[in-house]
């Protein structure tokens, strides 16, 4: 469950930040994806894709397992793309990256290929926060032998956008206005105006919003059962830590007594309700060196 769904917008509200609509619209919109994977990565000259796929259509129930990517694609390369939407930091972005780069390499060797035959696989973090703290608009990694900065031509590439970058002379003026965009639904160029007549166009749509609406409920249901079983785990774990405070008292008083460890055992097992392995283990745990 990413961030969005935590706590879901109302409909109205929602933005195309939101990951939901993210999602929706750029899928469904093949040029969105295109264009995208253009502005953020120049370099790769990606000129088509094919299956644009979100896991939100795919996968309308929190009740299915397994990762579930805003957007996946793959281009006429055979490089796969996974787009996220990320609004709240909760300062574990560097292992879900890795969890979800690991299932684009399982979905790359699906085939059977060699490793040295394997496709690229990017996945591209969009963050309304500055993970790297640095203001930069864009953030990668790559892996290196630590002892002389070799470079691992590993196949591997993780990119982490910064919606609040503050380093202008750093990016192009598109990807600053979609950017931009993102921060604050200002319109500034053509893409952007694209995007918000997209997410204008989809809030007319009955059956979205009801997905939307219903979807936004079970994340509420969950998260209800989420708080009800700390609370659960809570208590139990309170009353696991007063019973052994119990009977590590009755325990020491026994044994200051004079009482040897089968006595002192049988003694609070015929007067409580606690268990054998449970006495035992406590009073190992202090008298046993």
């Amino acid at each position: 469950m990413n961030d969005q769904e935590k706590d879901l917008p109302n409909w109205e509200q929602a933005t195309f930040k939101n990951s939901v609509i993210f999602a929706w619209i750029v899928s469904e919109h093949p040029e969105v994806c295109l264009e995208l994977l253009q502005l953020i990565l120049p370099e790769l000259a990606v000129t088509e894709i094919f299956e644009v796929i979100s896991e939100y259509t795919q996968k309308a129930s929190l009740k299915n397992h397994g990762v579930r990517f805003d957007v996946y694609t793959e281009d006429d390369r055979g490089r796969m793309f996974d787009l996220e939407m990320q609004v709240v930091d909760q300062h574990d972005l560097s292992k879900r990256i890795s969890y979800y780069q690991s299932n684009l390499v399982r979905r790359a060797l699906a085939s059977g290929c060699a490793y040295n035959e394997k496709a690229d696989t990017y996945v591209i973090f969009i963050c309304d926060f500055d993970y790297g703290r640095s203001g930069l608009p864009l953030y990668s990694t790559k892996m290196i032998l630590h002892e002389n900065r070799k470079v691992l031509d590993t196949g591997v590439h993780n990119i982490i956008l910064n919606i609040k970058f503050n380093k202008l002379s750093l990016v192009s003026k598109r990807l600053a206005a979609f950017l931009n965009y993102l921060a604050s639904s200002k319109v500034t160029d053509d893409f952007t105006r694209k995007l918000d007549e997209l997410v204008t166009e989809l809030k007319t749509d009955t059956r979205k919003k009801d997905h939307y609406m219903e979807y936004k409920q079970e994340i509420a249901s969950l998260k209800a059962y989420i708080r009800e079983e700390t609370r659960k785990e809570t208590r139990e774990a309170t009353q696991k830590e007063e019973r052994e405070k119990t009977i590590s008292v009755m325990i020491k008083k026994m044994v200051a007594k004079g009482y040897d460890r089968q006595k002192t055992l049988a003694t609070i097992l015929e007067f409580t309700n606690y268990s054998a392995p449970e006495v035992s283990e406590i009073y190992d745990k202090l008298l046993v060196k």
